[in-house]
């Protein structure tokens, strides 16, 4: 008899101990994930929110169950903000894919990105993405006419004075550049506070060992 209770409860407590891992996971880890393995169906894309100082996600099914079914696979889900989102990623990607690919084979100049454009997001939120090709100033209406039948999908506008564009020059797709730069800012924080850590323990460690400590 009690083998058999041992046994029972041994199970619940791997079934508990194999639960862990899928909630232990952090909105930066899931983020990665989905740049890595692939975006789930219904997103759109993940970006920085500067006001909340965390992560956003754009949700083109942007309904409370779908945002507490993230929320809860998430050890930080309470700090994650949602916005809706027109189109998903895999949709984004596979025109921006195919406009890098025509620009490439017919030398025309611009970069390709999904995101933001020069003036910010998109949507009735203002923070939605698009495919954003930037080309020179002389080349925007050409561009803009030539995939217009993409429609509200793409967008074309003129790449800063700074930054020159080169022939079918692809850029990397994902987040923008404010949600890379709150990653890492934040990856800065928690590398300080790891070697501060580190610093007191062995500055504590030291004084222990001196004599008359």
């Amino acid at each position: 008899m009690k083998k058999k209770v041992f046994a029972g409860l041994l199970a619940v407590v791997m079934m508990a101990l194999l639960a862990v891992p899928a909630m232990a996971l952090t909105s930066y880890e899931l983020f990665s994930g989905w740049e890595q393995d692939g975006y789930p169906g219904d997103v759109t894309g993940v970006f920085y929110n500067t006001e909340t100082k965390n992560l956003a996600i754009l949700l083109t099914d942007n309904t409370e169950a779908r945002q507490k079914q993230l929320r809860d696979t998430l050890t930080d889900g309470d700090t994650l903000t949602f916005f809706a989102g027109e189109y998903s990623h895999a949709e984004l990607a596979e025109r921006a894919a195919a406009i890098t690919g025509d620009m490439a084979e017919n030398g025309l100049a611009g970069t390709v990105t999904i995101g933001w454009g020069k003036d910010g997001g998109f949507g009735e939120s203002g923070m939605d993405f698009r495919v954003v090709v930037k080309t020179d100033a002389g080349n925007v209406a050409a561009l803009t006419e030539r995939y217009a039948e993409y429609r509200e999908m793409v967008t074309v506008e003129e790449a800063s004075a700074e930054a020159p564009v080169a022939p079918g020059q692809p850029e990397k797709t994902g987040m923008s550049d404010w949600g890379i730069i709150g990653i890492a800012a934040a990856a800065a924080v928690v590398l300080i506070i790891v070697i501060t850590a580190a610093g007191n323990k062995k500055r504590a460690k030291k004084e222990r060992q001196e004599p008359g400590a």
